[in-house]
């Protein structure tokens, strides 16, 4: 299955990027500031992750293909316990220095971990089953919201790694072009066009990236040109929005041969938030969102 080929950026291309985005988009200042810091974190961490490979057993692996499934549910992604407890800390640090609004949480998440009041496993565990943590968040004391990003930001570069392994297993499968991951069957929450026009999507769970075709809704998959709709700026020729009025959810777009910086498609998501509201105020959503009132 065709996947693109674009190096990862290093933590400080990482940082480079952000601040490229800070200049030219002042009123993000902040919030990049802090998510370069973050992604940046999260790159550093994926050097050191130590996981055995998932292994998929070549019989299911052929039905899985044959009917166009993905190879594993989210659940069975591993987690590197030291290294995600190491960033997760980390990450308390940074919210203390870039991100006043969850420098109290972060201060509760590090004390715990400190005090060894805080037990990462069964955490890891409910995130990974879609299962919420309000026990823990109660406990802590700590808006559920934010434990929640604190805890999976700690967990990705884990995900990540486990995809990059399993991604070998489509090298040879078929080019179903599905509007779901192929690697956790989770939905995109970008697409990109590369330098060839092709589209791919990013998965929001474990960041994988897959061809997919140019037309129609990636969601419900309806092909009904009525149907399709997309809005942009002629100031921001590299962003566009598609809008399906069959599902009613929404996808952002970003056109790498219009963007004259490096690409690191979690900062673009972040540097283009007034472009969710715009589609959320027409009555859109995306898979995870409910419509908006």
């Amino acid at each position: 299955m065709p996947q693109t080929t674009r190096p990862e950026l290093t933590k400080e291309e990482i940082i480079k990027t952000a601040g490229i985005i800070q200049r030219s988009r002042p009123a993000y200042g902040a919030l990049i500031d802090f998510y370069g810091q973050v992604f940046a974190a999260q790159a550093q961490s994926r050097a050191h992750i130590i996981l055995d490979p998932i292994i998929i057993d070549p019989a299911l692996l052929a039905l899985k293909q044959e009917n166009g499934m993905p190879l594993i549910d989210p659940s069975q992604f591993l987690i590197d316990p030291a290294q995600a407890g190491i960033l997760l800390e980390k990450l308390c640090d940074l919210a203390a220095a870039h991100a006043p609004k969850l420098a109290k949480t972060g201060e509760k998440i590090s004390s715990a971990l400190r005090n060894g009041n805080l037990d990462l496993a069964p955490v890891f565990l409910a995130l990974l089953n879609n299962k919420e943590i309000q026990k823990t968040a109660t406990l802590l004391d700590v808006p559920l919201e934010e434990l929640t990003f604190f805890v999976f930001s700690a967990m990705a570069p884990s995900i990540q790694s486990c995809a990059v392994q399993l991604a070998a297993y489509l090298k040879d499968a078929p080019q179903l072009k599905k509007g779901y991951c192929p690697i956790c069957g989770s939905h995109p929450d970008v697409a990109f066009l590369d330098q060839d026009g092709t589209k791919f999507l990013l998965c929001s769970l474990c960041a994988h990236e897959w061809k997919t075709r140019r037309m129609g809704c990636v969601f419900c998959d309806s092909m009904e040109k009525e149907d399709q709709h997309y809005f942009f700026s002629s100031e921001e020729k590299e962003y566009r929005v598609y809008l399906c009025d069959n599902c009613h959810n929404y996808l952002k777009l970003i056109d790498l041969r219009e963007l004259d910086r490096s690409f690191f498609p979690k900062l673009e998501q972040i540097s283009t938030l007034h472009l969710d509201y715009k589609a959320q105020e027409k009555g859109y959503k995306t898979p995870n969102q409910t419509p908006k009132e």
